[in-house]
């Protein structure tokens, strides 16, 4: 199956349940927390941030990360402070798969002046050595106009998990070009990233 085939029926998946949850053999998790149109709390729409879902379950088919997905509506969006299901199970699965890194997966409009955006609470979340790997894969790429921390510093997935010992958490918001089915070539750029990013990571704790 080829890439555009693969990513498009990956996006396209759906379940009964709020979340998807895959296991993977490298302790890295990806979280997308905004697949699905939601009802915000004052009555206004948030619309989903497409292919967050499909990078998630991408990179867990192919290179055995973890990820969990929401994927239909609860009432609460979970990357505002609230303590909402999702981040008390993600807790509990950070815990029982002893989760290293977590990359929480967003999506920002085309007009952002960015490619890909790093939000680490001014760098109080993730270590700088993991940062600059996961620069280093994009660039690799050719995934340059990166950004840190402006105007996203991580939301309430980056500041719940924050507290947790020893695991790096990073919010990374993705420009919607990067995001599209008509730009094939960037999104699978970006799937190349997060790939090379998790094979580096592998042969860190392979050594």
């Amino acid at each position: 199956m080829d890439f555009s085939t693969e990513i498009s029926s990956l996006e396209e998946y759906q379940s009964d349940s709020d979340y998807i949850t895959q296991k993977g053999t490298i302790p890295i998790l990806f979280t997308a927390p905004h697949t699905m149109t939601q009802l915000k709390e004052d009555g206004t729409v948030k619309l989903s941030e497409p292919y967050t879902k499909a990078i998630a379950l991408y990179l867990n088919k192919h290179f055995n990360s973890f990820c969990m997905i929401k994927i239909n509506d609860t009432g609460e969006d979970s990357n505002r402070d609230n303590r909402d299901e999702f981040k008390k199970e993600l807790i509990r699965y950070i815990k029982d798969n002893n989760i290293k890194i977590v990359i929480d997966l967003h999506g920002s409009s085309i007009d952002r002046d960015f490619d890909i955006e790093f939000g680490t609470l001014n760098n109080l979340s993730a270590d700088f050595s993991t940062v600059k790997e996961l620069e280093e894969a994009f660039t690799e790429n050719n995934i340059n106009n990166i950004a840190y921390n402006d105007p996203f510093k991580g939301g309430a997935i980056t500041e719940y998990l924050y507290s947790l010992n020893d695991i790096d958490v990073i919010q990374v918001e993705i420009n919607r070009k990067y995001r599209d089915y008509n730009n094939i070539d960037y999104l699978e750029r970006l799937c190349k990233s997060f790939g090379n990013f998790i094979n580096q990571y592998k042969e860190f704790i392979n050594r």
